[in-house]
């Protein structure tokens, strides 16, 4: 349990606050080198996200438990295959500037990033407690919440990559932008917010 700890503590120091030894080190650690970290994380994050807007949507009723469970496995699909789209997009625009590919690093970095959102349900509570409810509050703060996420997601692109700060943020918003659009994911992500409204929490 201490080297799990341990370990997890790496993945978020090399994320968040070290990302130049990401691609370098994060092979080393046993927990962040299995599938199940990103699994882990995505579920803590797709489970803050749901609690959040939870939160932030008052008054609660009894279909307030059907807005978690249906909120929860939108928000787990869409941590599952956002990454993955955007990576490819990234690594596309990466690799025309004459970059090798290292898409599964980009991957896993994505993925490991997602660990942001679990500051979401927090968030919310202070909003609330402000009194700042409701649905544009939601969406307000998750807009804001993915504008941070694509903001670390560059300074990955910068590390995994080596390309100057200017780049990588042009191509992670890039990537950014053109996976919201992509059809499938958004379109899995609205059926199952459409299942999310008629549970009655919407």
């Amino acid at each position: 349990m201490r080297d799990f700890f341990f370990d997890l503590v790496d993945v978020l120091e090399l994320v968040f606050l070290d990302p130049l030894r990401y691609s370098e080190e994060i092979q080393e650690i046993p927990f962040a080198a299995s599938p199940a970290s990103s699994w882990l994380f995505s579920i803590l994050a797709a489970l803050s996200l749901s609690v959040g807007m939870s939160i932030l949507s008052a008054p609660y009723t009894i279909s307030t438990i059907s807005f978690l469970v249906f909120g929860f496995i939108a928000n787990l699909f869409m941590f599952r295959f956002f990454p993955f789209f955007y990576s490819l997009v990234a690594d596309y625009y990466v690799q025309k500037k004459g970059r090798s590919q290292k898409l599964l690093f980009l991957l896993l970095f994505a993925r490991h990033s997602v660990v942001l959102f679990l500051l979401f349900a927090p968030v919310s509570i202070v909003f609330h407690a402000l009194g700042l409810s409701g649905l544009g509050s939601g969406f307000f703060l998750l807009l804001t919440f993915v504008l941070l996420y694509c903001l670390a997601l560059s300074r990955g692109l910068k590390s995994i990559y080596e390309l100057r700060s200017r780049d990588s943020l042009r191509f992670s918003f890039y990537a950014l932008g053109l996976t919201i659009l992509f059809p499938f994911l958004m379109n899995l992500y609205t059926a199952t917010s459409i299942f999310q409204s008629i549970s009655g929490g919407f």
